[in-house]
Order: C-alpha cells, then sequence, then structure tokens
C-alpha cells in the first residue's frame, strides 16, 4: 500500500504536471485533474484524505477556473453563485492547503487567491523549493492534528 500523503493537482497542461511529479514523487502520491469535472470525481472520492491541492487558475475546458475551486474547496461559494451540477455537493475542506499556480502574473496577483481563500500563490514556472517547504508545513500541521484527535 502507497503511504505517501496524497495531493491533488488540478492542471490542464500535461507537460506541467509530469515535470511537478517528478519533483515530488518521491514524496507524495500526486492525483491528476485536467479540468473541474475531474477534480470534483476526486473530491468526491479522496477529498477527506487530501494533503494539499494545488490548482491552476486558468483551466482549459473547464466551467469552474481555479478561483472557482478553492472557493468551492472553501465553502465561500454564495446562494446566488451558480455551480455546475458536478460540483455540487463537494464538501468544503477548510484545513487542506490549497495553493494557486498560474503563469500569468499579470492576470493575477497574490491578493486575488488570498480572497478566495487560497493558503499560497505561486506564479509558473514553479519555485519547487517554495512548494516543498508549504507542502512539509501542510504535512506537519496534519500529523500534529492526528496525533491531538488520538489523544482525546
Amino acid at each position: 500500500m502507497d503511504s505517501r500523503p496524497v495531493i491533488l493537482y488540478v492542471e490542464d497542461d500535461a507537460d506541467t504536471f509530469k515535470l511537478t511529479e517528478v519533483r515530488l514523487k518521491s514524496r507524495y502520491r500526486l492525483l491528476w485533474a485536467q479540468n473541474d469535472r475531474e477534480a470534483c470525481g476526486f473530491l468526491r472520492e479522496v477529498g477527506g484524505s487530501l494533503l494539499a491541492v494545488l490548482v491552476d487558475v486558468e483551466l482549459q475546458g473547464s466551467m469552474l477556473d481555479g478561483f472557482g475551486l478553492v472557493k468551492l474547496l472553501r465553502g465561500y461559494v454564495g446562494s446566488g453563485e451558480a455551480l455546475p451540477d458536478f460540483a455540487r455537493g463537494i464538501k468544503p475542506l477548510p484545513h487542506v492547503p490549497v495553493i494557486v499556480l498560474t503563469a500569468y502574473v499579470g492576470r493575477y496577483a497574490e491578493d486575488d487567491a488570498a480572497r478566495v481563500g487560497a493558503s499560497l500563490f505561486l506564479t509558473k514556472p514553479i519555485d519547487f523549493a517554495r512548494l516543498s517547504l508549504a507542502l512539509a508545513q501542510a504535512n506537519i500541521q496534519s500529523v500534529m492534528s492526528l496525533t491531538r484527535r488520538a489523544a482525546l
């Protein structure tokens, strides 16, 4: 059985996903969703066991962009906002780090990501030192949370 922590990476570019997988696979198991529909499928299946979610801002072929997915994960979707059928009923993951990634630095800023509930905003090409540090912190928090629950 694979005991590595699981990360969902929502990324429409295969090359970017493969590079990230190569860089992280020794410590983490990456699940790849190419669009919002696949992401919601993974969230239904394994949402509660995710260490973190990585989300590209612009997702070709998706109804929800990366910010829309972050809002969904944080439970920030208002009653007046229309969601695609496949996104309805997704349980929020308020304590799971959500890291937003973008190659479009001029279009998006860290404040935009923070406003929708992202834990971290990274630009592409990905700074793997910063990403690794964020994931290590998430792993520590996860272990501490499990330890606290076990003590109760």
